[in-house]
C-alpha cells in the first residue's frame, strides 16, 4: 500500500486546457515534495482530460477522478472525500502557487499544531492583470525565496475575529473574503464542512461561515503564496441579475440559519458586520437590476420572507442601516 502523503491538493477541473498546465507545473515546482494532487475532472468537454492523463502518467502523485459534470462544489467535496493526506488545500485550475507554498504552510501547521493556515494572494499581480487584461505569463509574480523559520505569523483560536469580506477593512492580520483557496487545513476539518451543491454563486459564503463558527486553531501569515488570476467569466462575473440574486439569497439564508442556531452573541455580531451585510449588499444590488415583473415580484417575496425571519435585524454599520431602509422600500 502506498505511503500516505502529508498534503492533498484538491483541484476541480472544467474547461481549463489553456491554464491547467501552469497550475499543475506549479505543483511540480514545489520545494515540499510530500504531496498528492487530487484532480477532479468535472466532465470537461475540452482537452483538460488529456492533460490530466499526461501528468498522471509521468508522476504518480497526480490522481485523476473523472465524473459527470456537477459543478465546482461537488468536485471539491469529491476531492476531499478522496484525499489521503493529513492536510488538504484547494487550488483552482486557472490559478497557480508559489514554489514554497506547501513547504511554508505545512511548516506552520505542524510547528503551531494548527488546524488551518491562511495565507494571501499576490495582490500586485492580480491588480496588474486586471489593469492590463493580459495573460499571467506576461507579468512576473512575486517569487522571492523565504526562510520558513523566519516567517511572521499570527496564532489565534478566534479566526472569525480576523476574517472579513470587506476589501478595505483595517487590521494587519486580516483574512479577506470567503476564498476556499489560500488555506491549508486538516483533512478532518475540511471533510466536516461540505460545499453546498445547490448554490452556484457565493457557495463559499456558507462554507467559510461554517469553518469560522467551528473556531479552528489557526495561523495567519501575510505572505503572497497564491497567484489568483482574474476570471471575467467566473460564476459571479458572468451571471445575470436574477441568477445572482437567487443564489446569493440562498447562500445568505443558509449561513444565517447556521449562526442563528449555533453562534453566541459576539460571534453573531462580528459575523453580521464582516460577512452578512456585505453579501446583503450584493444581493440587493442584483435585485435592483431585475426588470422582468414576475421575477421582480418573486425577488420581493424572497426578501420579505428573509426580513420576517430576522436576517436583516441589527444592521452593523451606517451603510447597513441605509440598505435596511432600501430593503423595506423594496418589499413594499
Amino acid at each position: 500500500m502506498p505511503k500516505k502523503p502529508a498534503v492533498s491538493v484538491v483541484i476541480p477541473v472544467y474547461n481549463v486546457e489553456a491554464t491547467l498546465p501552469r497550475c499543475l507545473d506549479s505543483l511540480l515546482a514545489q520545494t515540499f515534495t510530500d504531496w498528492e494532487a487530487v484532480c477532479i475532472n468535472d466532465g470537461s468537454p475540452d482537452g483538460s482530460a488529456a492533460i490530466l492523463e499526461k501528468y498522471a502518467a509521468s508522476d504518480a502523485r497526480f490522481r485523476v477522478i473523472d465524473k459527470k459534470n456537477a459543478g465546482v462544489s461537488a468536485a471539491r467535496n469529491d476531492g476531499v472525500a478522496a484525499a489521503r493526506g493529513e492536510y488538504v488545500m484547494y487550488l483552482d485550475s486557472d490559478d497557480f502557487i508559489h514554489p514554497q507554498t506547501l513547504q511554508i504552510a505545512h511548516f506552520l501547521a505542524r510547528s503551531c499544531n494548527a488546524e488551518i493556515v491562511s495565507f494571501r494572494h499576490d495582490r500586485r499581480l492580480y491588480r496588474a492583470l486586471r489593469r492590463a487584461g493580459r495573460g499571467a505569463g506576461e507579468i512576473a509574480p512575486d517569487m522571492r525565496v523565504y526562510d520558513p523559520s523566519r516567517v511572521r505569523f499570527k496564532k489565534t483560536d478566534n479566526l472569525l475575529g480576523h476574517a472579513t469580506e470587506k476589501s478595505h477593512s483595517l487590521g494587519f492580520w486580516r483574512v479577506r473574503h470567503c476564498y476556499p483557496v489560500m488555506h491549508l487545513m486538516r483533512t478532518e476539518l475540511a471533510r466536516g464542512v461540505c460545499f453546498p451543491t445547490d448554490i452556484k454563486i457565493s457557495e463559499d459564503f456558507p462554507w467559510w461561515s461554517d469553518i469560522l463558527l467551528r473556531r479552528p486553531r489557526a495561523v495567519i501569515t501575510r505572505l503572497p503564496l497564491y497567484y489568483y488570476i482574474p476570471n471575467p467569466s467566473s460564476a459571479l462575473g458572468g451571471a445575470d441579475c436574477v441568477r445572482v440574486f437567487e443564489n446569493v439569497a440562498r447562500a445568505i439564508t443558509r449561513a444565517y440559519d447556521m449562526y442563528a442556531s449555533a453562534a453566541d452573541r459576539a460571534q453573531m455580531r462580528t459575523w453580521s458586520r464582516e460577512f452578512l451585510w456585505p453579501f446583503v449588499i450584493i444581493m440587493m444590488r442584483a435585485a435592483r437590476g431585475i426588470s422582468d415583473p414576475a421575477r421582480l415580484a418573486a425577488a420581493r417575496a424572497v426578501v420579505r420572507e428573509m426580513l420576517g425571519r430576522g436576517v436583516f435585524d441589527n444592521p452593523a454599520s451606517m451603510r447597513a442601516c441605509k440598505y435596511l431602509r432600501r430593503i423595506r422600500e423594496f418589499v413594499k
